[in-house]
């Protein structure tokens, strides 16, 4: 079920990517709630000719160091209040990126469940993620946004 739902997502990011600005790269999100948690599922997909880079925070930490997603209330639209650690650091560097090559994907799941303050109860949840890859390092400040379209799901606190 899980891995139907991630390949329905992103075939859907795949057709709303094509013909756009970012055609070789995509970003899918896809979110679990199986057994009590809110698990991030996110992958990128390399189909160009030339490496990009991506944030190891995202795609190699098992927690969040910042509040990275924008998660909202799905019948009134209100923020969910990110609660988790807030990392102070340094400029960022190319050492902060993560390679990936022509034909190669990255992926990572991260359990967000204690980083939001989740509602309690059960409800119906979106989570927006605004992706970015960076084509060369030496150009650190200009990353290129990969829009990632909205996921919903649902979570029992």
């Amino acid at each position: 079920m899980k891995q139907a739902m991630f390949a329905a997502l992103a075939l859907v990011i795949a057709s709303a990517l094509a013909g756009g600005k970012m055609t070789g790269v995509n970003e899918q999100v896809a979110v679990d709630t199986a057994g009590g948690k809110v698990v991030v599922r996110l992958a990128v997909a390399n189909h160009g000719t030339h490496p990009v880079h991506v944030p190891k925070a995202i795609y190699q930490d098992d927690e969040l160091i910042a509040p990275v997603f924008d998660i909202r209330d799905a019948r009134t639209g209100k923020n969910i209040t990110y609660i988790g650690r807030k990392v102070k650091r340094g400029p960022i560097t190319k050492d902060d990126y993560l390679q990936v090559k022509p034909g190669a994907t990255a992926s990572n799941s991260i359990d967000i469940t204690s980083s939001y303050d989740f509602l309690a109860g059960e409800h119906a949840y979106t989570l927006a993620f605004p992706g970015s890859v960076i084509n060369d390092l030496a150009q650190i400040d200009a990353p290129r946004g990969l829009p990632v379209m909205p996921v919903s799901f649902v979570f029992r606190k």
